[in-house]
């Protein structure tokens, strides 16, 4: 008799990695989360010093604990991504394959997903591709406009696929969502900068935080996500045999 303990839960079912199914992220790394406020009454936003990884899977989270520090456990039984390791690495290497591995957008979201999508100047949505998204010409006005509340413009929603340096293939593929932008300023470098590579790119991949004081004599700090492409992934492997 088989057991039956997916028929009623298909959606908990294991993926079995595969050639075909490898492009999916199986785990994804995070630079902030959402904790509650110093009365418990609501849940703010947090920027991370270190990388928090996220999966669905146990045995990724302890493999990422293994290598990064921290340890693997179930943050939230209820969401898709519910193991979580709050490393101890604020800096990491990855290997990134060309530009394409990056999905670098502006995005406007509603309940029921996005209402506003483009290139920051073309609509990336099905039904107005291609057609001129509205969106103001300076970067100062259009980062105005996603700061209201609420939103009155997109901000930043940029992917990045990748995979851990010095750990091959077996652990799989991971992905940085990057929302900051910060990221997004100069992330046409980063695609130039692995256009210029031939094959895999080897990648440091960190936060960093900065301080600065204002104008005003203000102290100011904050945390941003760099990429920096350091070369071919293929030269490095040679050199360091």
């Amino acid at each position: 008799m088989a057991l039956r303990i997916f028929d009623t839960d298909p959606d908990a079912r294991p993926v079995k990695r595969t050639t075909s199914n490898y492009d999916r992220p199986v785990f994804q790394f995070r630079s902030g989360m959402q904790v509650f406020n110093k009365d418990k009454r609501r849940m703010e936003p947090v920027s991370l010093r270190n990388w928090r990884v996220l999966s669905d899977d146990p045995a990724v989270t302890e493999s990422i604990a293994e290598l990064f520090g921290g340890v693997s456990d179930e943050y939230d039984p209820t969401a898709k991504l519910h193991m979580q390791v709050l490393t101890e690495q604020s800096a990491v290497e990855i290997v990134i394959n060309g530009s394409a591995a990056i999905d670098d957008k502006l995005t406007q979201w509603g309940q029921g997903g996005p209402t506003h999508e483009c290139d920051g100047e073309f609509s990336l949505l099905p039904d107005d591709i291609g057609e001129p998204c509205g969106c103001p010409a300076t970067l100062n006005e259009r980062k105005e406009l996603a700061r209201k509340r609420p939103p009155l413009g997109p901000s930043p929603n940029i992917k990045v696929k990748f995979r851990l340096a010095g750990v091959g293939y077996d652990l799989g593929m991971g992905l940085l969502t990057a929302t900051a932008w910060s990221f997004a300023e100069v992330v046409y470098q980063v695609k130039d900068a692995l256009d210029a590579i031939d094959g895999e790119a080897l990648c440091k991949l960190e936060i960093e935080h900065v301080e600065y004081e204002t104008k005003s004599g203000e102290h100011r700090e904050f945390n941003k996500p760099v990429i920096t492409v350091l070369g071919s992934y293929s030269d490095a492997v040679a050199e360091e045999a």
